[in-house]
């Protein structure tokens, strides 16, 4: 009998612990680990927000074909910055503080954009991007939420 290799299926979800900028565990003030739950490249959502990602580029390149490259260093944050939103799912033990005392965002998505856009904390960012774009966080071995 052969093996059903959809046994080693992935999850869709995982939930990533966050490191600080030395790639120490992220803490809380009481020493909480903190994370974000993200969608994986095997679920409908990141696969969605990758093809909306790709049509994005596609549209800026049939524009000005002349300076494609450019174009996709240009907008490269940006579009880093809306796949992260597409693929969240929640940040654990933390929240992003609206830049008004007293606001709140008008969605959990929108709270997203801020941190990630938040270059102060692009070590945030640039850990997720990574974990977002690799398989292993997602596999059957890995935490997931």
């Amino acid at each position: 009998m052969s093996f059903d290799i959809t046994k080693r299926r992935v999850s869709d979800t995982a939930k990533i612990e966050l490191t600080d900028g030395d790639g120490a565990p992220l803490l809380d003030d009481e020493g909480n680990r903190l994370s974000v739950t993200l969608c994986g490249p095997g679920s409908r959502t990141w696969q969605q927000a990758d093809a909306e990602r790709s049509r994005k580029q596609a549209l800026r390149a049939e524009k000005n074909p002349r300076k494609i490259a450019s174009s996709i260093i240009d907008n490269r944050r940006d579009d880093e910055i809306d796949f992260l939103v597409a693929i969240t799912v929640t940040f654990n033990g933390w929240e992003y503080p609206h830049p008004e005392v007293g606001g709140t965002f008008a969605s959990p998505r929108d709270m997203f954009k801020a941190a990630y856009a938040d270059n102060s904390i692009g070590y945030i960012r640039d850990q997720l991007t990574a974990a977002g774009n690799d398989w292993a966080p997602f596999s059957g071995t890995a935490s997931t939420n």
